[in-house]
């Protein structure tokens, strides 16, 4: 029998710890208070903030946001997609887990998926995106 080599791209608690770190940094010099949760492909928490005078409903928002991404579309976009169909979008709303805000976004490795951002709590869902996006911006 031959051998069978299983490889798997993953986000490491280091790197999703940079990311939370930049997207606050960037909520901090606007003046917002955000909360950021970056998921691992599976859905699971790998690093996480919840600034100072951030919004306690954004906790679970963010996280949701960011596991809605894995989907592979930023949440907001999913969100706008379904927005003609009702039922496409009351079925992924009973989904657990599930956020069709604007702030949640996938983060891919040279094409692979290895996990998402969410941010929430910034007074607009532009605003979350801006913060994710600048999470996003150091990876290289």
């Amino acid at each position: 029998m031959s051998k069978v080599v299983v490889t798997e791209k993953l986000i490491s608690q280091k790197a999703a710890s940079k990311i939370v770190e930049a997207a606050v940094e960037h909520a901090e010099k606007q003046g917002w208070h955000i909360v950021v949760a970056v998921v691992d492909r599976n859905g699971r928490l790998r690093a996480f903030a919840q600034m100072d005078h951030a919004l306690n409903v954004a906790e679970d928002g963010a996280i949701r946001k960011a596991r809605t991404a894995l989907l592979g579309l930023p949440s907001g976009v999913m969100g706008k997609a379904m927005e003609g169909d009702a039922t496409a979008l009351a079925s992924f709303a009973q989904l657990p887990d599930m956020a069709f805000l604007g702030g949640g976004i996938p983060i891919s490795v040279e094409g692979d998926l290895v996990g998402a951002i969410g941010v929430g709590g910034a007074v607009t869902t532009e605003q979350d995106e801006a913060c994710a996006n600048a999470g996003l911006a150091i990876l290289t």
